[in-house]
């Protein structure tokens, strides 16, 4: 397995491949300083399985990197490694194509908890911040017909996707609809069944790119950035 290493900083460089090399011990680690030598090793290397990337480089204005390796590596699992908790950076990573998104101030549990969920194909949030990107409003009981070509919901489906969106557990959304908690568990069975995911994380974040989950929810100001 090969996994591209990007940051403009040697030494995190070098401490992520030392955790890398301990969880992969047969792994093949690329590191590149740079958008462009980073885009240039995804040239040289089509086979690299895991991205691991920081959002802000050199030669590149935020998410054109990403972008740009998402396109040159579409079967690669590509995570955000950033410093930034900002949840316009988070969501619109995730937008962009990312697979996960750790910060820099989490511990190397973290990586080695959402490396292999990341590499598996799940997609991986930190429960922080789930709660910082749906923590600004609450969904609205009224919600317009599906986007063509998404999953067809019912509207108690939509509901409950968006208040699974703003990061309410089962009980919490029996209580907020006035409905037992086993119906509530019926319904978000179906929702993953509906969206092809296995859990709830992975619901959201596939309702927001399918527009399912109203960008406004997740991005403050409706998406226009800081």
């Amino acid at each position: 397995m090969k996994i591209l290493v990007v940051d403009d900083h040697a030494l995190f460089r070098q401490g992520v491949a030392m955790i890398l090399r301990d969880l992969y011990p047969d792994a093949s680690i690329v590191e590149a300083a740079t958008a462009t030598e980073a885009l240039d090793a995804a040239s040289r290397h089509r086979d690299i399985r895991l991205v691991l990337c920081d959002l802000k480089l050199e030669e590149s204005s935020d998410f054109q990197a990403l972008e740009r390796l998402v396109k040159k590596l579409p079967t690669a699992a590509i995570a955000i490694v950033s410093a930034s908790d900002h949840p316009d950076d988070i969501a619109r990573s995730y937008k962009a194509g990312a697979k996960g998104y750790i910060v820099k101030s989490s511990s190397s549990d973290t990586l080695r908890h959402a490396l292999p969920l990341i590499l598996s194909g799940e997609t991986f949030i930190p429960s922080s911040a789930i709660a910082m990107l749906t923590d600004a409003q609450k969904p609205k009981r009224k919600w317009s017909a599906a986007p063509i070509g998404a999953p067809t919901l019912t509207p108690r489906q939509h509901e409950i996707l968006l208040l699974m969106a703003q990061g309410m557990q089962n009980k919490d959304i029996a209580a907020e609809l006035g409905m037992l908690e086993g119906t509530v568990k019926v319904h978000v069975k179906s929702i993953l069944q509906k969206l092809g995911v296995n859990n709830r994380t992975h619901a959201v974040v596939t309702g927001l790119r399918q527009g399912l989950v109203p960008t406004s929810l997740i991005l403050p100001d409706g998406g226009t950035g800081r």
